[in-house]
């Protein structure tokens, strides 16, 4: 059993952060497991294998100002991770994956705060390197005589360069998970923080970041509130859908992870089912931070 949870949880993380990371996704799992095995272990022949291998993998590249971000909030990240989970053993995953984040954040924003000037080079690179990606793909497809599909394409391309902080924390969590489940298989561990995804929650007060990212996207106020509401509302409805989903999974007794896989490939080639997936998932998931719905659930069950 523990193996095939253990399976879950790659196949669940790995595709988490290969579908949002908007940097390498290797260097962005590789550098947390690096730390992890230095700090923590386990010491061994693999583990040493493990990090020689990222370390080399991370100085490929030219050295640009994304190149030096893509390395930088990894091991940020990482670092956060280990400092929290020492701070707080007996944390479940989610709470202290979501505070390293949040720590590796306040970090970065006081970096850029102070350069503000290497902030736009990181953008200003994201920015040439999915138009870049955008025409690529667009030229595969044989799209580069549609204007309209050309249009649409730029359009995803600029929201996609806008939101790329949302998404770099949705990979980050996923590569923090995939970090760490790879390290306790290395040292023989069965992944007891982190639990069964039906159970998955998060501190119900996160809800305000949520909504005043809202307030700032729906508020006259600038482009950078916009933009930081943008991305908090994307950030924190991708964790409430997450919670639907959970709740929604508590509330059937859970499904095999074949079904599982299976059910997000065809909700993948059908849209519209997946959008509707989505909105309700979002609409549970936001509604479970005032009903508390699984432990209603239990409570009514328990009283019978």
């Amino acid at each position: 059993m523990s193996d095939r949870r253990a399976l879950a949880r790659v196949i669940g993380f790995g595709l988490v952060t290969l579908v949002f990371a908007p940097v390498p996704p290797l260097i962005l799992v590789g550098l947390p497991l690096a730390l992890l095995l230095v700090s923590t272990g386990p010491r061994g022949v693999w583990s040493a294998v493990v990090v020689a291998a990222v370390v080399g993998l991370a100085l490929i590249g030219e050295r640009t100002g994304l190149w030096w971000f893509a390395r930088g909030w990894p091991l940020l990240l990482g670092g956060a991770y280990v400092m929290v989970a020492a701070w707080r053993p007996g944390w479940n995953f989610s709470a202290t994956a979501l505070a390293s984040l949040g720590l590796a954040v306040l970090v970065a924003v006081a970096a850029f705060a102070l350069s503000p000037g290497a902030w736009l080079e990181v953008d200003t690179l994201m920015a040439t390197q999915v138009a870049g990606e955008t025409e690529a793909w667009s030229t595969r497809l044989g799209l580069a005589s549609e204007e309209s599909a050309q249009s649409l394409l730029r359009q995803a391309a600029g929201l996609q360069v806008a939101l790329f902080p949302a998404f770099l924390g949705v990979a980050s969590l996923g590569a923090i998970g995939l970090a760490v489940t790879v390290r306790d298989r290395l040292s023989g561990e069965a992944g007891r923080g982190f639990g069964r995804l039906r159970g998955f929650s998060f501190n119900d007060h996160l809800v305000w970041v949520w909504l005043l990212g809202l307030a700032l996207v729906v508020a006259p106020v600038g482009a950078i509130a916009d933009r930081v509401g943008g991305n908090a509302v994307l950030f924190m409805g991708l964790l409430y859908v997450l919670r639907g989903f959970a709740v929604m999974l508590s509330l059937v007794g859970g499904i095999s992870v074949l079904a599982g896989v299976v059910g997000g490939l065809v909700a993948l080639l059908l849209y519209p089912l997946l959008a509707f997936a989505t909105a309700v998932a979002l609409i549970v998931g936001l509604g479970d931070t005032w009903l508390n719905i699984r432990a209603r659930v239990r409570s009514r069950d328990t009283g019978r």
